[in-house]
């Protein structure tokens, strides 16, 4: 007893070490991994933002210069000045992009010479004295960029924009001279992708032009100043700022020059790695609790193997081919269970094996029977319904046709080989209609079921082989008016089909030959049918079922056919 406690500690003490350095050494690889990849990701994340921002950048400036090149050299260039005639134009040009704001033409001593929706210039201000005014007189060679602003120029009306100018020449009367061009656009785009940016509170967007000015972002925020020097001195790329657990992303713009600076929170865009840490701590405790248990269960399950080995076997003996022992224990136990699960499990394949390749057996059997009836009736029913054609009987042919689609409908039964009793006479009733048409009312048919019978089941095409017997060697040669009556009724718990005609009937001889497996009828009609119908029932239903015939000659024949009564 000493022995096995010291054994069960040793075992819990080694497999608990073991299992501790393993786990400990790879939650170390798995948290440095993770932490160097989400860094990675990260990166990636915000550059690609900042990236989006420049690209909505630059189509924004593109914008703004498409307009300006748009309107001096397709309008200002061809008009004089004198006519006045710009604002249509340039009304156009303002519709159709939602985001200019002004498009206005002064000329060099800041007169106002044309403008877009009527705008009216403040009496107050001085154009010339403007900032994007004098850069372009200053420049004349440059295309300008202003910082944002307030456009306070013409009353009632001070939208927040960013303002292009240049010089452009003028034609008055034939006189060129020198005016400038400014094209204000809204800050609603750069807006729209920025600020949910830092509505998100995972970081801010600046863009701040060459000169230092700011074309987006609050211009009172503390660090404001460190990372514009920062920017200033910064290619375009991605720097840590530790010190603040930040991360600074720079993009310049491709037209003006502005710079993008993103100043991102790091464990805003990055998993806590604190949860981590817990969590990687949490599942090593589970693993050793686990552990523990785990070695604590081992270590008594050792001596019990060979007694379930033992038991094991009398449920075997007993026929019981379904258990599974567990293949542990000692080196000559364990060899034990590994070859006694693979007899068991080999017998029970040669069993399945052989249920399988029986059931094949049958169904190939029944496959083959299937195949014999069905061309026999389809061919007789075209065979019909091409002599009704031929005969100009359309009316008849229609209804045969429209017979025929029923019958086959419940034929197919979507794949089924199992019908209810309902169906089958269902498809009987269609089978009969089509041929009392062929025969040109020669017979009459009725058709009657216990209600109890109506929802039982019964493999399908029973009874259309045996009907068209009954007309084929029965009612084609009678004088006087054939009959046909069917009955499906229940009887000690089996179900009984009965089909009686009032045909020429059989002899004696012909009824006791009609099952042989080597008898076989030379003209048309169910000899065959019916040695095939009584196969499919016995195989389904074993050799206690079947069909019983009753004939006289000049009197008729009935036939009973006997199946179980079941409803699934």
């Amino acid at each position: 007893m000493e022995k096995l406690k010291s054994i069960k500690f040793l075992m819990i003490l080694y497999f608990t070490t073991i299992i501790t350095i393993g786990m400990v050494f790879v939650a170390v690889i798995f948290y440095e991994k993770f932490k160097s990849t989400a860094q990675d990701y990260a990166i990636k994340s915000v550059d690609q933002l900042i990236m989006q921002v420049k690209y909505t950048l630059d189509n924004y400036t593109r914008n703004m210069m498409d307009v300006s090149n748009t309107l001096y050299y397709k309008i200002i260039k061809n008009k004089n000045i004198v006519n006045n005639s710009f604002s249509t134009e340039m009304d156009v040009i303002q519709t159709t992009n939602n985001n200019i704001a002004t498009l206005a033409i002064f000329n060099e001593s800041g007169e106002l010479i044309a403008a877009s929706k009527d705008v009216v210039l403040r009496d107050e201000v001085d154009v010339t004295q403007q900032d994007w005014f004098e850069r372009a007189i200053d420049k004349p060679e440059n295309i300008h960029f202003s910082n944002a602003h307030r456009q306070n120029l013409f009353e009632e009306y001070d939208p927040l924009v960013v303002s292009l100018s240049r010089v452009i020449s003028l034609n008055e009367d034939g006189r060129i001279i020198r005016g400038v061009l400014l094209v204000d656009m809204n800050l609603t785009g750069i807006e729209a992708i920025c600020e949910p940016i830092s509505e998100g509170d995972i970081g801010d967007i600046y863009i701040i032009a060459p000169d230092g000015g700011v074309i987006y972002g609050e211009e009172n925020y503390d660090l404001l100043n460190e990372y514009k020097t920062k920017a200033d001195n910064l290619l375009d790329g991605i720097y840590p700022v530790d010190k603040e657990q930040r991360l600074l992303s720079v993009k310049t713009g491709g037209y003006t020059g502005w710079k993008i600076i993103g100043v991102w929170q790091l464990d805003k865009v990055i998993i806590n790695y604190g949860e981590i840490r817990n969590f990687l701590v949490l599942s090593i405790l589970a693993v050793l609790v686990m552990c523990i248990l785990g070695t604590f269960y081992i270590s008594n399950r050792l001596s019990s193997p060979l007694y379930k080995l033992q038991k094991s076997m009398k449920l075997v003996e007993q026929g019981n081919f379904d258990i599974r022992i567990e293949e542990g224990g000692e080196y000559v136990v364990r060899e034990l269970s590994k070859t006694f699960n693979k007899m068991v499990q080999r017998i029970r394949e040669l069993m399945d094996e052989i249920v399988k390749e029986q059931d094949d057996k049958r169904k190939k059997e029944l496959d083959v029977l299937q195949s014999q009836i069905n061309p026999h009736f389809l061919y007789n029913t075209l065979d019909s319904i091409i002599w009704l054609v031929e005969d100009e009987r359309i009316s008849e042919a229609t209804q045969m046709i429209t017979a025929l689609s029923r019958f086959f409908r419940i034929g197919i039964s979507s794949g089924r080989t199992v019908i209810t009793i309902r169906e089958e006479l269902e498809h009987a009733r269609n089978y009969l209609a089509i041929q009392k048409i062929r025969y040109k009312n020669k017979f009459d048919f009725k058709i009657e079921a216990d209600p109890k019978a109506l929802e039982a089941k019964t493999i399908k095409l029973i009874l259309q082989p045996l009907i068209e017997n009954a007309l084929y060697h029965g009612i084609e040669y009678i004088q006087h008016k054939g009959e046909i009556l069917i009955e499906a009724y229940v009887e000690d718990n089996n179900l009984i089909y009965k089909i009686h005609d009032n045909g020429v009937g059989m002899t004696e001889e012909t009824k006791n030959r009609i099952f042989d497996a080597d008898y076989k009828v030379k003209t048309k009609g169910s000899g065959v049918g019916v040695k095939n119908v009584n196969q499919r029932i016995q195989l389904y239903y074993g050799p206690d079922y079947g069909m019983r015939i009753e004939s006289e000659l000049e009197e008729g024949t009935t036939v009973y056919i006997k199946m179980p009564l079941c409803y699934e």
